[in-house]
């Protein structure tokens, strides 16, 4: 019986013990190729020194004791006072040997207090290099690759290309067998999984069954390399490095737009680019020559780290920290370095100074990029990405405004102009109306009354800030400042009466702004407020709407309008209320920026006085929060303002208030204000018209600005900033200056290469550098094969482990460039190669000898990754939505877990709302994806939060995995959809529906017993629904898609859990 019964029932009725035994035990890593004739410092003596001495005797240089370096060759041979470190050999007369194997713990090597000790083994491989001559060796990752010879094998008829002959080569040596090849099913279903992350469909496993031609195979592979699914499939792995991610991290953790550089990368792979221009464009797309939009939108790799806007946080600490960011990323992603571990002092292991990070850090630290960015989306630098219609219509904008400002007189003639014309201006400008004036606070500084009446404001509370505002200064409350007028206005219901002021609002919830009230209970008098801020889609910013109220008692016997449509957080606007004394709702309106604001009346039943003998304030917290923004030149009428008076009121007072104002120390918002308002109405009027047109084009450009998505790219500051090695990685303290370099363990730059991105990008994929190839060609085995020929992916450096395969190695390295750095073709290399095509079943033999495969005498077998699990299950039951690219969706998830983290509803991503109808079934990859509360199923199933680079995802088996496949809502919805499916199309037979739902999710048909345990299954459960009705509608009830009514829902039920158990089948699961 091939199907594992712990996944065949619900996980209650399985014992914990019952599963612990089922999760395999460590496994031990294979060796590297060796011919047994003598030791190799590589592979048996660089991996030693390196955890047991580099840490007090390696390239770190405040560390080294000593001053003794032995990782490098100069050090190891040197010879010193009376002795030498390594006498070749001669074991025996050699003093790192003494030390190691000195009899006095006290004088051995390693030190007690380092806590690390050597083996007796390891001992006695120190002994045996140096006695057999002592050869040193580079560190094996730093040496260009060189393309070995294909070696000759004892079994001619097995490789089918370069690939199996080193494979079989070292399977030889180990006295090892290759596995048989799989059957075609598994085979399909393998390589279906692995060049396009979903399952086979039945009808492409009976085409490739009926294809009895030699290159049956060869055919599918090349069919799905040609397949869409591809990108996406490759572009999951890459997502990973690119630490990816819909929203900026940290504490706040708001949405950005990067999902147009996702759909790039799935682009770029479905378009086989050649993975040196893959590279290039990444790094650099933005240097090119004439680059393209296509070429600055693949610098969005760079621009995937996390962004800060935290409040008190320090702009020039993060923007080190991006910067830090993109030194580890790229050096990771490309050449598997650790360039991180230099930040702060030498590289403990790898031959990397911290000169060299800050070299490497010098490329990637001259972007127009702020510290403290992304509050309403994308940080800066962006790249507009307009349709075809919008990108016609910015280029006719683009030149008509060009036009126009050449038809402009020259600043100096408007200069002459405007100084004429302030001469005479200012008597002539109508001023603010002064009948019926009751009171005028400019807030200038103080909350003195110029209306003549002489009634000063005081601070009852907090401490006043001030900055510049529409009419001289503005005052800042922060929720603790508060201003008391005294008792003026105090009009009643059938008093008509009029207040004005300027308006800034920064709050998030709803809060008073100007009050005349009395207690909380009753609220006579009357306030504008504030309500709660909302967010504005199209806009990305948040606003909150303005409300009116006058009140008798409440809520019963008042009047209240509120605005239609919301104010704009962080916007200044003149506000003014004016009422007329009627007790209707009809005759209190609202002007924003001197135009009549549309209102909905909320209430109109005013019968009662309004009187109050409470003061008027600004801030009071009593009845609604505080008020927290900006107010400017509060005006207060006993009498209705006409519409006309306020129009002219709110264009000309900001004039005046500039107007005696001396040119000299006017600030620019003030002069640029002066030059608007003289070009839009006092100007010549051929002037006029000219601005008025530009005004209407800039307008118009500014608004189409406002709707073209946009997304973050690299982009040059024009004057680069300048780079220091940082003293312990603090960005306070600057030591050496800098230029961009590469690290000097590695080739250098060539002379001629600009030492930019460009050039650093250029000598990554330069054909002679030593790692880049490697890496790329492991990551490839590593996706394939479930590790890599270097299991370290993420570390080539001596702390990561050597190659089991070096030669193997090279010859795919040299391979790849050699044809182009052709990724498809490598990838066809591998999939069609023997060694991958074997059955992965483990025998008693391998599981002795090479639990881990490491030395590939059999196929890949291993969990699928998160995204394929959630993917196979929707493939499988006929729910996957197959759309590619776009924006971020919002599949189910437990209720609550953003907002248990959010930080306030002015920002965006703070809820999660989730998507509906064909979105909740797309591709994992295509999940909206918040790093600081990521999608529960992915990361349960192993998925990398995103904050970092990822080169390899840990692998776990957890209890919790279980639950998700039996109860996720998902889960749940696609087992009642494949259940639903079984029955459409087997009918009423219910071993044709198990035969169904087997070769949907496995590829297979069941054996006997798998039949049998899977239809008494089926009749246990349908006993039990006819008996319970009810506990089968709620569970086909589950999940949006609506099962077919027609279908009895008790049979439905019960093939449902059937469904349930095939989906969470180890099998299913499981790349075989």
């Amino acid at each position: 019986m091939r199907l594992k019964l712990r996944v065949l029932v619900p996980l209650r009725a399985i014992s914990l013990t019952a599963v612990w035994l089922l999760v395999p035990g460590p496994a031990a890593s294979a060796p590297a190729e060796t011919n047994g004739k003598s030791a190799d410092f590589n592979r048996d003596i660089r991996p030693i020194l390196s955890d047991t001495c580099f840490t007090c005797h390696g390239p770190d240089e405040k560390q080294r004791m000593a001053n003794l370096r032995l990782d490098m060759k100069e050090g190891l041979f040197e010879e010193r006072k009376g002795y030498r470190i390594i006498v070749p050999g001669d074991a025996s007369s050699s003093k790192l040997y003494q030390k190691i194997s000195a009899a006095d713990k006290a004088l051995r090597m390693p030190p007690i207090a380092s806590g690390r000790t050597l083996t007796d083994k390891q001992i006695e491989a120190i002994k045996r290099w140096i006695d057999e001559g002592a050869q040193w060796e580079q560190h094996w990752a730093y040496l260009p690759p060189q393309r070995p010879e294909v070696p000759k094998v004892k079994n001619p008829v097995w490789p089918r290309n370069a690939i199996d002959r080193f494979v079989l080569a070292r399977l030889e040596a180990e006295g090892l067998k290759p596995s048989p090849e799989a059957d075609k099913v598994t085979l399909l279903r393998r390589v279906t999984f692995d060049l396009t992350g979903l399952p086979p469909t039945p009808a492409e496993v009976d085409a490739f069954l009926a294809d009895k031609s030699s290159s049956a195979y060869e055919k599918q592979v090349d069919r799905l390399l040609g397949s869409p699914r591809y990108g996406e499939r490759m572009a999951m792995q890459w997502l990973d490095l690119a630490r990816y991610a819909d929203t900026h991290g940290f504490h706040i953790d708001s949405h950005r737009d990067m999902w147009h550089w996702r759909d790039w990368v799935i682009d770029a792979y479905n378009r086989n680019m050649p993975f040196d221009q893959l590279t290039i464009e990444q790094l650099a797309g933005d240097l090119l020559p004439n680059a393209t939009r296509e070429q600055k939108l693949a610098t969005g790799f760079n621009r995937n780290h996390m962004i800060n806007y935290e409040g008190g946080a320090i702009p020039e600490e993060y923007q080190v920290e991006y910067v830090v960011d993109r030194v580890e990323t790229t050096s990771a992603v490309w050449m598997a370095m650790t360039l991180g571990c230099a930040r702060c002092h030498d590289h403990k292991y790898d031959p990397i100074r911290q000169k060299d990070f800050y070299r490497f850090f010098a490329f990637f630290n001259t972007i127009s990029e702020k510290g403290l960015d992304g509050r309403k989306g994308n940080a800066e630098p962006e790249l507009q990405l307009p349709s075809p219609e919008q990108e016609r219509r910015l280029e006719e904008l683009k030149r008509e405004i060009a036009t126009g400002e050449k038809a402009m007189p020259a600043e100096k003639e408007l200069d002459a102009l405007q100084a004429e014309w302030e001469k005479t201006r200012l008597a002539t400008l109508p001023g603010p109306p002064l009948k019926g004036l009751v009171a005028h606070y400019e807030l200038d500084g103080n909350f003195a009354d110029t209306s003549g009446h002489y009634r000063h404001g005081r601070i009852l509370s907090g401490e006043p800030t001030y900055s510049p505002g529409p009419v001289g200064k503005a005052v800042e409350f922060d929720g603790e400042t508060q201003v008391d007028f005294g008792n003026i206005a105090g009009f009643d219901r059938s008093d008509p009466f009029s207040v004005g002021l300027w308006l800034k609002t920064g709050g998030q919830k709803e809060m008073a702004v100007l009050q005349k009230m009395d207690d909380p209970k009753d609220r006579r008098g009357y306030e504008l407020y504030f309500d709660e801020s909302i967010p504005i889609p199209s806009l990305l910013r948040r606003g909150s709407y303005l409300f009116v109220r006058l009140v008798h008692q409440w809520p019963n016997d008042a009047i209240e309008v509120r605005t239609q449509k919301p104010l704009l957080l962080g916007d200044w606007y003149d506000v003014v209320m004016a009422y007329d004394g009627s007790g209707k709702a009809s005759g209190l309106r609202l002007y924003l920026d001197g135009k009549p604001a549309e209102v909905a009346v909320l209430r109109d039943s005013l019968s009662g006085s309004i009187q109050t003998p409470g003061s008027l304030q600004i801030g009071d917290g009593r009845i609604s929060k505080p008020y927290r923004g900006q107010a400017d030149d509060l005006r207060i009428y006993n009498r209705v303002l006409t519409a006309r008076e306020i129009e002219q009121f709110t264009l000309h007072q900001p004039v005046r208030a500039t107007l005696v104002i001396l040119p000299a120390k006017r600030s620019k918002e003030q002069q640029k204000g002066l030059r608007e308002y003289f070009l839009t109405y006092d100007a010549p009027e051929p002037i006029r018209k000219l601005y008025a047109e530009l005004t209407r084009l800039k307008l118009e450009k500014e608004q189409l600005d406002e709707v073209i998505p946009t997304t973050m790219v690299m982009a040059e500051m024009e004057k680069p900033r300048e780079t220091f090695v940082l003293g312990r990685g603090d960005y306070r303290n600057h030591g050496e200056k800098v230029t961009p370099e590469v690290p000097s363990a590695l080739p250098p730059l060539p002379k001629d290469a600009p030492r930019n991105r460009l050039g650093l990008a250029r000598w990554l994929v330069d054909p002679s550098h030593p790692l880049t190839g490697r890496v790329a060609v492991n990551r490839f085995w590593q996706m394939h094969f479930g590790n890599g020929l270097v299991k370290t992916a993420e570390n080539f450096g001596s702390q990561g482990e050597p190659p089991t395969h070096p030669l193997l190695l090279d010859w795919l390295a040299t391979e790849f460039i050699r044809t182009g750095w052709d990724v498809k073709g490598i990838e066809r290399l591998i999939v069609t190669s023997a060694a991958y095509r074997q059955s992965s079943r483990l025998t008693p033999e391998l599981r002795e000898k090479d639990p881990e495969n490491r030395l590939l005498a059999r196929g890949p077998r291993f969990r699928l990754p998160a995204e394929m699990v959630r993917d196979n299950a929707l493939a499988v039951s006929g729910l996957l939505n197959g759309e590619m690219g776009g924006h971020g969706v919002y599949p189910y998830q437990p209720k609550g877990l953003w907002e248990e983290l959010a930080y306030g509803d002015v920002y965006s991503a703070q809820t999660y709302v989730p998507s509906h109808g064909k979105d909740l079934y797309r591709r994992s990859m295509y999940t909206f994806w918040k790093r600081t509360s990521p999608p529960p199923f992915l990361i349960t199933f192993d998925a990398p939060d995103r904050e970092k680079c990822t080169a390899r995802r840990a692998v776990t088996n957890t209890p919790l995995q279980a639950l998700e496949l039996m109860n996720d809502p998902t889960y749940v919805e696609a087992a009642r959809a494949l259940a639903q499916r079984l029955i459409h199309e087997a009918g009423s037979n219910q071993a044709r529906r198990i035969n169904v739902g087997f070769q949907l999710a496995t590829a297979r048909e069941p054996t006997p017993e798998e039949q049998k345990i899977l239809a008494d299954l089926a009749r246990q459960k349908l006993a039990y629904y006819r008996q319970n009705k009810d506990a089968a509608r709620k569970l086909l009830q589950v999940g949006e898609s609506l099962y077919d009514r027609k279908l009895d829902p008790s049979e439905l039920a019960a093939w449902t859990t059937v469904a349930s158990v095939i989906l969470s089948m180890d099998e299913t699961i499981t790349k075989e």
